[in-house]
């Protein structure tokens, strides 16, 4: 669904891969992450074309999965932002990636498969280590890193609108993907969104929100942290992490992600397993 969330100021919370933004400026419209689906893309592509944009500034994307990144060229010739460690990731992608996700729909559609295998891969041509900020004649937007979900997440600031797209640093109602988190960081990712002056957050996944869906995040993550270092301190293996860590459900799981769901909570256990690991062997 498309909503404006202050004057010019856009997203698109309808497609698969996760939400996409939009910000009109005098110098061009500059896009937040582009979706996953070939198709989704071109209806994307559209929607721009109905609110009248006629020329892009650039795209910003948030981090390396391919949600954020694969649907770059549907808009192209344009800027591409993204964090410098992005630059590696996304060109596996052209060497092996695209065919591993074109076989996850072979059987069920082969037509998006096959169009999936033909996408022509775009990373960031402007990279990003700390902040940036974009002056677009009447639009400030500020390109900021925010480690956490992974190395090179990236939020979008608009100052003077206090809009934040936040990535998938932030998830709204649902339970995190930490399968290349720094959970730490994180942490410190999120208390910094908490002190920002900001009245919107668009997360990665899920409905926009206020201040008020960052705690639970916090909470998880803090108790997830703590769960897994008791009982790596007293001896378990990852895979008595995995069966022993039991946490408050501080999200809602509907029957139909219920597996989805399982296999997440699980790999979170494993990530964050292998950083108190590694920390503590380099004590």
């Amino acid at each position: 669904m498309l909503r404006e969330l202050a004057p010019g100021v856009f997203v698109e919370t309808g497609y698969m891969g996760g939400n996409v933004g939009l910000v009109l400026s005098e110098q061009g419209a500059l896009l937040i992450d582009t979706p996953l689906l070939p198709h989704e893309g071109r209806l994307w592509r559209g929607a721009l074309r109905d609110l009248g944009v006629t020329s892009l500034y650039g795209i910003v994307n948030t981090d390396p999965h391919p949600e954020h990144f694969l649907g770059n060229a549907t808009f192209g010739p344009t800027r591409i932002l993204g964090h410098e460690l992005t630059v590696r990731q996304v060109a596996k992608y052209r060497a092996s990636g695209l065919e591993e996700l074109a076989n996850l729909y072979r059987e069920r559609d082969p037509a998006l498969a096959d169009e999936l295998a033909q996408i022509d891969v775009r990373g960031p041509e402007l990279c990003i280590e700390d902040r940036l900020t974009l002056y677009l004649g009447d639009r400030r937007a500020q390109v900021l890193h925010l480690n956490g979900h992974t190395p090179a997440s990236l939020g979008v600031y608009l100052p003077d609108e206090r809009v934040l797209f936040a990535g998938d640093n932030v998830v709204n109602n649902e339970y995190p993907v930490m399968s290349q988190a720094n959970s730490a960081a994180w942490l410190e990712t999120l208390t910094s969104i908490q002190a920002m002056d900001t009245g919107i957050i668009v997360p990665g996944t899920g409905e926009p929100c206020g201040k008020e869906c960052l705690e639970p995040l916090i909470l998880y993550i803090t108790e997830l942290r703590e769960r897994v270092g008791e009982l790596f301190r007293a001896g378990a293996s990852r895979r008595d992490c995995v069966e022993k860590v039991v946490l408050l459900e501080r999200f809602p799981v509907p029957e139909t992600q219920a597996v989805l769901v399982k296999r997440r909570k699980r790999e979170n256990v494993e990530r964050v397993y292998a950083e108190i690991r590694a920390a503590e062997r380099r004590r």
